[in-house]
């Protein structure tokens, strides 16, 4: 995909979050997108142009060496962070790596935020009287819950989040079921920090009223845009031992996660997808293709590779245009994924413009078979197959398999096109 679709991409997933002040770095640490509250916090706190596509910090303040070293301990897997002041006011600057299943980091993401929303609740005072006021005046949504879990008091704040009565209900019962022994445990122990998923909690006006999924999932065509959209939110709950009308109980402390999660979840996901047409792209296919070729040589079970050209690409393009190539690929590529739903698993992905790549958990000969089809059920596209058998060619890495299917594809269309070939044996 070229680099602006890219860009447009990026923007559109973190522009759609009111308030998000993030940005994202590649691991060459070229500046990747950057919203518009972070560039005029950047601006104004650092300094910073935030020049999409060129490297970020510039490097020229202290502070920017700072930034600097965050970035270079999220590269190294960690998450770092550093505090600027401006006026008596703290900022927060969170550098967090954005990391691949499997494949390591693939960049670093980046968020400001203020000292109100940046910290975890510090410095609770020990004993908070029975005194709604009292509990009201603590700035961060809170409740007061006894050992067992059930809500005594709810401040203001969170009050404005929920959309229940919670004074009198169980905690537990608003949680999801695999979080319940994280959450007793410290229930039990009257402090630590667990991570939930809770129902019952609304994107309030505390909450920033953020879900970037419709976006994606329409782009990706994974859903329906009309699909019901899940309004639960990832909460961080910090206890802490407090006394409450006499009674040994548990200030709960609510940090709302949900953002940067999905946000996080979905950067990672536009790094292994082709969002044009929903399938795999090279990294996430060269994953696949990995993780697979590893399985097989234990298992002894058939893997093929199926290299599928769009002959003709180049020419619908400069005829029809971009838009009306791309509705065209996006046919093609349903078609396929039709033809491999009725026979048995497979990966489908997009290597380049014009190339697709199918692995296939059969022989050689039957993967001959499904690309033949697939020539034969193609509208407007041209297309050319080679296809490579792993227990043919005994391929120990990805490029030695691909190697091989890509030289059968290109006798294929060194032939005339039109045409499938299976890698010979080796």
């Amino acid at each position: 995909m070229a680099t602006q679709n890219n860009m447009t991409v990026w923007g559109g997933v973190l522009d759609a979050c009111p308030g998000l002040l993030c940005c994202v770095i590649n691991i060459k640490g070229k500046l990747l997108h950057a919203t518009h509250g972070y560039k005029a916090v950047a601006a104004r706190l650092f300094g910073h142009k935030c020049e999409e596509g060129r490297n970020y910090p510039p490097l020229i303040t202290d502070i920017d060496m700072g930034i600097h070293e965050a970035l270079t301990a999220a590269c190294l897997g960690d998450t770092n962070a550093i505090e600027i002041s401006e006026g008596g006011k703290i900022w927060e600057l969170t550098a967090s790596p954005l990391k691949i299943d499997g494949q390591g980091i693939a960049g670093v993401v980046i968020r400001i935020a203020s000292e109100n929303t940046a910290k975890s609740p510090v410095n609770v005072p020990p004993v908070i009287q029975s005194n709604p006021e009292i509990l009201n005046s603590v700035p961060f949504r809170a409740a007061v819950v006894n050992s067992e879990g059930v809500f005594m008091a709810v401040n203001r704040f969170l009050a404005s989040c929920v959309r229940a009565d919670l004074v009198g209900r169980n905690i537990l019962e608003l949680v999801s079921p695999d979080m319940t022994s994280d959450l007793t445990h410290i229930l039990i122990k009257h402090t630590g920090s667990a991570e939930c998923t809770m129902p019952d909690i609304s994107a309030g006006e505390n909450f920033y009223p953020f879900d970037i999924s419709p976006y994606l999932d329409e782009e990706l065509n994974e859903i329906s845009p009309d699909t019901e959209i899940d309004t639960s939110r990832r909460i961080i709950l910090h206890a802490t031992p407090i006394e409450w009308n006499g009674m040994q109980s548990v200030l709960l402390t609510f940090e709302d996660v949900t953002d940067f999660r999905r946000t996080h979840d979905q950067l990672r996901r536009l790094l292994t997808v082709d969002t044009t047409k929903g399938v795999l792209n090279r990294r996430g296919m060269e994953h696949i293709i990995a993780r697979n070729i590893h399985e097989a040589m234990h298992s002894g079970e058939h893997l093929s590779l199926i290299i599928i050209r769009a002959d003709n690409y180049r020419i619908i393009q400069d005829a029809r245009g971009y838009t009306a190539t791309e509705r065209i690929i996006r046919g093609f590529v349903r078609m396929m994924q039709r033809v491999l739903s009725e026979r048995g698993k497979s990966e489908l992905g997009r290597w380049s413009d014009d190339d697709f790549v199918i692995l296939s958990h059969c022989s050689g000969a039957a993967a001959v078979v499904t690309a033949n089809e697939i020539r034969g059920r193609a509208k407007d596209v041209v297309i050319s197959a080679g296809v490579a058998d792993i227990a043919d060619g005994g391929y120990m890495s990805v490029s030695e398999f691909v190697d091989a299917a890509y030289s059968a594809l290109i006798e294929a269309v060194e032939s005339g096109g039109n045409a499938t070939v299976l890698a010979r044996n080796s």
